[in-house]
This record gives structure tokens, C-alpha cells and sequence, in this order.
């Protein structure tokens, strides 16, 4: 018996992706947020900078970064997403950065992608690399947040997401910017927050020194130095 043809056609993946993220509010920023990208960010230019977020999803940082005072632009794809940034007057720029690189050039003070470069392929990561390379002022800085590819903790952020394409590590991206003017600063664990009241704050103390001590332990096991951390950042700085 023949089996019947399957349908050939590309599900859209993204359709309904806000919905399926819990964005219900867009560009709304919570108070552990707040936190978060203060120590995420910090050592970075955001106050009175010119800032830009490559998919920026929720929408969280660039509304926080606007509180600071930043000068924010922004890319995605997502339509729900996009319409809420016109409302609130977020300049908006090509998703695909390669192609507008050259207008911008040397504009930007800081860009950021959260959770965005593990849906690009290797050809799309390369050429935006070098994009933000060219958009980014002298001294700029890259700051780039993924799912951990090098521990097993990051299995399930990284395979929980359909759109997702590429899995990462510091060491990938060491290659890929051979002969890049970008020079790798900072990979670390995203940053723990703190606050949010006594219970929360002791629970959440408890839990970094459990992960503090189980990294410890790997890394003398296997003879390595990586985070182990689910979610990591990268930080790249733009050579002068």
C-alpha cells in the first residue's frame, strides 16, 4: 500500500509565538526584571545610549532601557509584537541587520539579543555577527544570551523551543568571529537576581549556592572551566 502524500508546506512555527511565550503584555516590565537587566547590563552602556535589542520578544528590555534614559531601536518578526512597538514609538529596524548594517554603522553603544541567536542558522549567525560588528561604535558591546550547549542542563531550554536551530557555547562563537573586529569580554551564567522578599530571596540564594557547588564539582571531575548554568551570556566588545 502506498502511503498518502504528506503535506510538503513549512508549519509557521511562529504563528501565535506571543501567546504561546505568555506575552499578554507587551513592553510592561516587572520589578525582578528590572533587576535582572541592571546586573545583566551592568559594565555596559544603556543610560542616555543608543541601545538595540535584536528580537526583542516581551519587549521588557527595551522599555527598561528606555526608563534609563536610552535611545532604543529594535527587530522581530512577530506581528502582534511589532504592532505594540509602533504604538509606543520604538524605532524598528530590518531583522535581517546584514541589510542595514552599512546605514548604520558605528551607531550603536550597546546591542543586545536575549534568547534570539539559537533560532538563527550558522550562515545567519556569521553574517549578523559581523553586522552588529559594523553597527556597533568603537568600544561597543554585544551581548548575547543562549541556551547553554555545553552542559546538560541546557538540554531542555534549548530543546523546549520548535524555532529553535543552532545550539551554542563560547567556544563556537571563538571560532566564528575569526577575523571579526569583536573580541569576546565576558561568558558567564545569566545573572541571578536577588529582592522579591525574605522567602523568595533565601530560596533563591539556596538554589545559586547549590548550582555554585554542583559547577565546582563538574568542572574538577571533568578538568574543565565552562558554566553549567542552563541559560548563559556571552558579552563581545567591538575593538577600537
Amino acid at each position: 500500500m502506498t502511503p498518502p502524500e504528506i503535506d510538503r508546506v513549512e508549519p509557521d512555527l511562529y504563528a501565535r509565538y506571543e501567546a504561546w511565550k505568555g506575552w499578554v503584555t507587551p513592553f510592561a516590565v516587572s520589578a525582578d526584571e528590572r533587576r535582572y537587566f541592571a546586573g545583566e547590563t551592568r559594565g555596559l552602556a544603556i543610560r542616555d545610549a543608543d541601545v538595540l535589542e535584536i528580537g526583542f520578544g516581551s519587549g521588557s528590555f527595551l522599555a527598561w532601557a528606555r526608563e534609563q534614559g536610552a535611545r532604543v531601536a529594535g527587530t522581530e518578526i512577530n506581528e502582534v509584537l511589532l504592532k505594540a512597538a509602533r504604538e509606543r514609538f520604538i524605532e524598528l529596524l530590518d531583522p535581517a541587520i546584514e541589510r542595514i548594517a552599512a546605514a548604520h554603522a558605528g551607531h550603536f553603544d550597546t546591542i543586545a539579543a536575549f534568547d534570539v541567536f539559537e533560532h538563527f542558522t550558522i550562515a545567519e549567525i556569521v553574517v549578523r555577527l559581523e553586522a552588529a560588528a559594523t553597527m556597533l561604535k568603537p568600544g561597543g558591546h554585544l551581548l548575547l544570551r543562549f541556551p547553554n550547549g555545553q552542559s546538560p542542563f541546557g538540554l531542555e531550554p534549548q530543546h523546549g523551543d520548535p524555532t529553535h536551530k543552532m545550539a551554542l557555547s563560547r567556544s563556537i562563537f571563538e571560532q566564528l568571529i575569526q577575523g571579526m573586529p569583536l573580541t569576546i569580554v565576558g561568558y558567564r551564567a545569566a545573572h541571578a537576581i536577588g529582592g522579591g522578599g525574605a522567602v523568595k530571596s533565601i530560596a533563591r540564594g539556596c538554589r545559586a549556592l547549590a548550582r555554585g557547588a554542583i559547577s565546582r564539582l563538574l568542572n574538577a571531575i571533568y578538568a574543565t572551566d565552562i558554566p553549567w548554568d542552563p541559560v548563559v551570556v556571552l558579552v563581545l566588545r567591538r575593538n577600537a
